[in-house]
């Protein structure tokens, strides 16, 4: 545990000197599970939260679903979607980076591309919860939504933590892709796009 609180605040703040040790983790790619584990169940506890208040997401939906209980179908999907997400951006990377041929493996791929996400996720997983907790003491959604349409300290919060959430996905994914792969920083800046495309897509397109 300790060992794994060491990996997710190293991301944070030392990202390079962090991704270098889990590429040594004797088992690199359980840690990088663990950490999406970490940041679904994050979400899927105040996705949880959110349906049983009867909350219906601000933004438009593009799920075939009833925006009544897109909450619920997204409780439901949001673990396996974050999985998926990982293990493709850390393949395609994989494969792209040619991390094989410099003595990479797949699996020291899965593990800094687990933390480089789930740190950005997490981060985005913060406004939510608040907007959840809110509910739970009885605030309205109208009155919510009229808190985050107006400007001021509400929507600069909400609206900040998303931008730095996905401008921190590019970062960390490319801080990742070049240590896994052992490729210059440029390369990795363009691996590091694309793995982030991947996660800006799926964020903006079904997290509510």
């Amino acid at each position: 545990m300790k060992t794994f609180i060491r990996y997710m605040f190293g991301t944070i703040f030392l990202p390079r000197r962090a991704f270098g040790r889990l590429m040594a983790d004797p088992r690199p790619a359980r840690r990088g599970f663990q950490a999406m584990l970490l940041a679904g169940f994050l979400y899927v506890l105040t996705t949880a939260a959110l349906a049983v208040t009867g909350a219906v997401p601000m933004a438009p939906i593009f799920l075939h679903v009833g925006v009544e209980n897109y909450h619920f179908w997204q409780m439901l999907f949001i673990l396996p979607l974050f999985v998926l997400i990982w293990l493709f951006a850390s393949v395609l990377v994989h494969v792209l980076g040619r991390g094989s041929r410099k003595g990479g493996s797949l699996r020291r791929t899965l593990a800094v591309f687990g933390f480089s996400l789930a740190v950005p996720v997490i981060l985005l997983w913060v406004p939510q919860m608040a907007i959840a907790v809110f509910y739970g003491l009885g605030m309205g959604q109208q009155e919510m939504v009229d808190i985050l349409s107006e400007p001021g300290r509400a929507q600069t919060f909400f609206l900040a933590a998303h931008v730095v959430a996905l401008l921190w996905a590019y970062g960390l994914c490319s801080v990742a892709a070049s240590v896994s792969q052992k490729i210059p920083w440029w390369k990795g800046l363009l691996l590091g796009i694309l793995a982030g495309s991947i996660f800006a897509v799926a964020a903006v397109g079904f997290l509510r």
